[in-house]
């Protein structure tokens, strides 16, 4: 629903329409639409930039078409806005042309806070070029069930030390390179086995078990903190009443007493866990009333803001609260001034060749490749069209090695089977495993091939129970560079430090 802001102030009542021409504490300017390059009008931005939002979460893109949006939409606004992403991965996953970077389990198998520190520098470089100032990131949640279908690549490691370790690290090199971060998903996502995107998962673990593991990670990076993201869960020990963690007072009052100072701010509002709950208002209100900052991604921003401005004329509470948040949101963006780096460096040469060198630090074995191949018959057990690990294929073959695709999973004389698989997080799809089908293929394939090697360029674990005298190597990323990094690897020319991040056992999820 489009509404023009002519309309929204003849809808307001009196006292809020005397306060329209106050932005600094417009409750506006704590809403923060979605916005994606190529799908929506970029006219629709600017009404909600008329509107009063303090900024927005931004999807897809180039480099170049991010940059115009958010310098129009910052010149039409007249006042700073906020600009955010979730850039996990650098801008990879979702701007055309940026650098692909190590995933943070991949950082946990390197574990090296200086590697953690690149790739947060990196990232920010990136997205400050291109306009945006807050990176969502990094994931504080623990890779502590194999099953969780959203987690996975996007944790550190299942050790609360040492996934602060490293986000500590990440954080430390975001500042370095003038960005934001965020802490996310408050109180710990990792412990499920259902998606919050389509469902709202519970978390069932005690308040002594979550304090000694999924709270420990976020209650060490408090103080240190610029935003921390809150999650869509039920969480009995913490919150007795079944609303999603995201509308309860006890995680901002706990951020708070641990000293934190910074930016609470929901997850996506259009998320299943709370769309399919709660009313937008309702959800909303019940969010700033606890603590909230920050609401982001809301389906119907325009409509939300007549609905909160209205309702922050008739509460002195609710008032202060908004209040509070602005002064929040003022502060961040004090702390996001500075030069901008030049468009140039997105995707350049010089941050392929430093994240290449990442890429190669982040590999771990779950059992090691006895030789080197000569000749190798590539297997993918998810026969997906084209290849998926064609940069893998094309880095063998440049490295020396004769690579035949194997459709059927058969070497012939002198060949070594290697299997790649591509398994990871992606949201709504509710799965993270090899189906069924795809899981016997791969089996088989291994069982009947002796000295095989099982590549997996995503989920660690895929390799878990693999066939006695079957190695196991894992990238953590699909990636080129990381296909890159594991071919050099097969073919002996790289030696792997990484460990597993995390133990082997089985999904059954």
């Amino acid at each position: 629903m489009e509404v023009c802001e002519g309309l929204i102030i003849q809808l307001l009542p009196q006292r809020a329409r005397k306060r329209h021409h106050r932005p600094v504490h417009d409750c506006a300017r704590l809403v923060f639409p979605g916005f994606t390059l190529g799908e929506q009008d970029p006219r629709w931005a600017e009404k909600l930039v008329r509107l009063g939002v303090g900024g927005f979460c931004l999807y897809r893109g180039s480099p170049s078409s991010i940059s115009r949006l958010t310098a129009r939409l910052r010149r039409l606004a007249g006042r700073p806005l906020l600009f955010c992403a979730d850039y996990e991965e650098g801008a990879w996953a979702h701007v055309r042309g940026s650098t692909a970077l190590p995933t943070s389990l991949g950082l946990g198998a390197s574990s090296s806070a200086q590697a953690a520190f690149e790739k947060g520098l990196l990232t920010a470089r990136e997205a400050r070029a291109v306009g945006v100032d807050w990176v969502l990131a990094p994931v504080l949640d623990l890779a502590n069930e194999p099953a969780n279908p959203i987690v996975n690549l996007r944790a550190f490691s299942d050790r609360p030390a040492a996934a602060a370790r490293l986000a500590g690290a990440f954080l430390r090199g975001l500042r370095r390179g003038g960005a934001l971060g965020c802490l996310k998903h408050f109180p710990g996502h990792g412990d499920v086995i259902k998606d919050s995107h389509l469902d709202l998962p519970k978390v069932e673990a005690s308040r002594a078990t979550l304090d000694r593991r999924e709270l420990s990670p976020f209650r060490t990076l408090a103080r240190s903190a610029d935003a921390v993201m809150t999650a869509h869960l039920l969480v009995p020990a913490l919150e007795p009443r079944r609303i999603p963690f995201t509308l309860s007072a006890a995680g901002p009052r706990l951020l708070r007493s641990w000293g934190f100072r910074g930016l609470v701010v929901t997850d996506a509002l259009d998320m299943k866990a709370v769309s399919d709950r709660f009313g937008e208002r309702k959800a909303s209100l019940s969010a700033l009333r606890g603590g909230a900052d920050i609401l982001l991604v809301p389906r119907n921003p325009a409509a939300l803001i007549v609905e909160l401005r209205s309702d922050v004329a008739e509460d002195s509470s609710l008032e202060d609260r908004v209040q509070e948040s602005c002064a929040r949101l003022d502060a961040a963006l004090r702390a996001t001034r500075g030069a901008r780096p030049p468009l140039g460096v997105v995707g350049g040469r010089e941050h392929l060749r430093r994240a290449a060198g990442l890429f190669e630090k982040c590999l771990a074995w779950s059992r090691p490749l006895k030789s080197v191949p000569r000749a190798v018959a590539y297997f993918e057990p998810q026969e997906v069209r084209p290849t998926q690990g064609r940069a893998f294929v094309s880095a063998l073959r440049r490295l020396g090695l004769s690579v035949r695709e194997a459709r059927d999973g058969r070497p012939r004389e002198g060949e070594t089977l290697i299997a790649g698989i591509f398994v990871g997080p992606r949201a709504y799809s509710g799965r993270i495993r090899l189906d069924g089908g795809q899981r016997a293929r791969l089996m088989a394939a291994l069982r009947a091939s002796p000295g095989a090697a099982a590549v997996s360029f995503g989920s660690p674990f895929e390799l878990a129970d693999l066939p006695a005298g079957c190695a196991g190597l894992c990238t953590f990323s699909r990636a080129a560079a990381a296909q890159e990094a594991a071919a050099k690897v097969l073919a002996g020319r790289l030696k792997v430090r990484g460990r597993m991040p995390v133990p082997l056992v089985k999904s059954h999820g």
